[in-house]
């Protein structure tokens, strides 16, 4: 697998959140206009351009060998410890559904972010069915959590921070308003929001390659 390919798919992995949030929007007919995507997308690129910055510096006291091998077992251990919250997220639900409304207070700015993770219309404070401002970097923080470990690896595999952050500013973008215009235009749709365990088997195989390479 080219670094190229691995780029590109690992972008789309931790940006796969946002198909599932703009499908929400989508069906409940909310908006995100341009400036606020422009928004979530500096968002997910200073997030990650940060990260891989930090990254970098682990490169120098680390051979090339073992910066592969590192960056390669933090995106199967992404990808693991992400499947474990999907099915761990799926059994609580099962037994307790009704505490899904249950305020975190503990750190407001970072339960905000979390709710927003388990109920895309919590981004939208004031109830415009529009996602502005203050709101879209919310957002756009909610949907850059997963890119905090893939970054790192990123940077132990050799990537340019740059380059992966334009990437992932991108692709973070561009599914989220492909996920609006398909709820708009297409109910059925639910068996686009049961494909969560996508992303994380993603960044486990990639890791995988990394490591037979």
């Amino acid at each position: 697998m080219s670094g190229l390919l691995s780029l590109i798919l690992v972008s789309i992995a931790i940006s796969l959140d946002g198909l599932g949030v703009g499908i929400t929007y989508g069906l409940r007919k909310m908006r995100i206009p341009f400036a606020s995507l422009l928004v979530i997308a500096f968002c997910s690129f200073s997030v990650v351009y940060t990260v891989m910055l930090f990254g970098s510096t682990l490169t120098q006291w680390l051979s090339p060998e073992m910066s592969k091998l590192i960056g390669a077992a933090v995106l199967i251990i992404i990808g693991l410890l992400t499947l474990w919250k999907i099915w761990r997220g799926k059994e609580e639900e099962e037994k307790e559904p009704e505490i899904q409304e249950g305020p975190i207070r503990q750190i407001r700015m970072f339960g905000l972010i979390i709710q927003i993770l388990r109920d895309p219309e919590r981004a939208d404070a004031d109830r415009s069915g529009d996602i502005r401002g203050w709101e879209a970097v919310m957002l756009g923080m909610a949907l850059s959590l997963d890119a905090f470990g893939a970054g790192i690896s990123l940077s132990l595999l050799g990537y340019h921070p740059l380059i992966v952050a334009f990437c992932v500013a991108f692709s973070s973008a561009a599914i989220l308003a492909i996920g609006i215009a398909a709820g708009r235009r297409v109910q059925g749709l639910g068996w686009a929001m049961r494909l969560t365990w996508l992303p994380p088997l993603l960044l486990i195989s990639i890791g995988l390659m990394k490591c037979m390479m």
